[in-house]
């Protein structure tokens, strides 16, 4: 009788990156990062059925109808981070292919050759330590990872103030449970961003009072087919969209509002957002459009202000982050 149990509070998850082939873990001598992680899902090897239609007659499945489809299987992580620079800038990386602050995202934007077994350094690998199901096969590996979305938020009532990120890591190679030991480990030891340290807080020029903002970059990834049936690893990747960026804003109802009125009617022009700190954190989107934005009642007058993101030109930024 098995009697070996993981406490969730035990994992760590630590993100491996640098150049490494696409599939392959990244080497115990490459850059991991022990991320402020608060939360997170974890995958396992496996494969989804599909069942064949039965011939007339019969109004039941047998068992050559079902078919495993290994060939179609992706996996992905969801990992709730505290907002430090490298949680920030990791996800950059394997999102748009930028990690360094600032990081930035145009329409040209892309996280290089995605085939399999081909160098890449936006790729990363996901490993958490302490997950494996056996009690020497201690850990569980996910390789070839990129981001798929990752949304940023803060906000007055939750959290502190704090800046948090969640990240969805996308692989279509299978995990493994295994022990991988880096040579070494870097903890992370900066300070989240936070809500009241917010300096500038304006939209079209006009300065907010924010309870709470939140941006989301988004694509879409797609697996080409399989090598074997082995392990059935994939050809590679595409990404199959273009990158979304969206938001919202939550403001204090006044005259700044007021003075938006002609962008909430909507006139589709740009207009320019900017959240920062006084040094260390600017999120800049040059070119954003008001998405239908409606009154909120509560204890006072609200304004959500929902938002959609562009780039003035096919050279220019949709989104900037400096982070430091």
């Amino acid at each position: 009788m098995a009697t070996n149990f993981k406490p969730k509070g035990d994992v760590q998850v630590i993100i491996g990156s640098g150049s490494a082939n696409l599939g392959a873990a990244h080497a115990t001598s490459d850059t991991w990062n022990a991320v402020h992680v608060t939360d997170y899902n974890i995958e396992q090897a496996s494969a989804p059925i599909e069942v064949a239609p039965p011939r007339s007659g019969l109004y039941g499945h047998v068992e050559s109808m079902g078919h495993h489809r290994p060939d179609t299987q992706t996996y992905e992580a969801s990992l709730t981070m505290r907002g430090t620079p490298t949680a920030v800038l990791k996800s950059c990386l394997s999102l748009f292919g930028d990690g360094a602050s600032a990081a930035e995202l145009t329409p040209g934007s892309n996280t290089g050759t995605m085939k399999d077994n081909t160098a890449n350094t936006s790729a990363v690998t996901l490993l958490f330590e302490n997950a494996g199901s056996d009690a020497s096969n201690i850990d569980v590996i996910m390789p070839g990872c990129f981001c798929s979305s990752m949304t940023l938020s803060e906000d007055i009532g939750s959290n502190g103030g704090e800046l948090v990120v969640n990240a969805n890591f996308w692989s279509a190679y299978q995990p493994t449970e295994g022990t991988l030991t880096p040579d070494s480990k870097t903890l992370d030891t900066d300070s989240p961003k936070n809500i009241f340290s917010l300096s500038t807080q304006t939209l079209d020029g006009n300065a907010l009072i924010l309870n709470g903002w939140s941006l989301t970059i988004s694509r879409s990834l797609s697996r080409i087919r399989n090598q074997n049936t082995t392990d059935y690893k994939p050809f590679g990747y595409v990404q199959s969209s273009p990158y979304e960026v969206s938001g919202t804003l939550t403001a204090k109802r006044d005259d700044s509002i007021s003075a938006l009125a002609s962008k909430i009617k909507g006139d589709s022009a740009g207009i320019a957002l900017s959240i920062a700190e006084s040094s260390g954190f600017t999120l800049s989107c040059p070119d954003v459009m008001i998405d239908n934005s409606k009154p909120e009642v509560g204890e006072f007058l609200m304004q959500t202000i929902p938002f959609k993101g562009f780039a003035a030109s096919e050279t220019a930024n949709i989104v900037s982050l400096t982070i430091s």
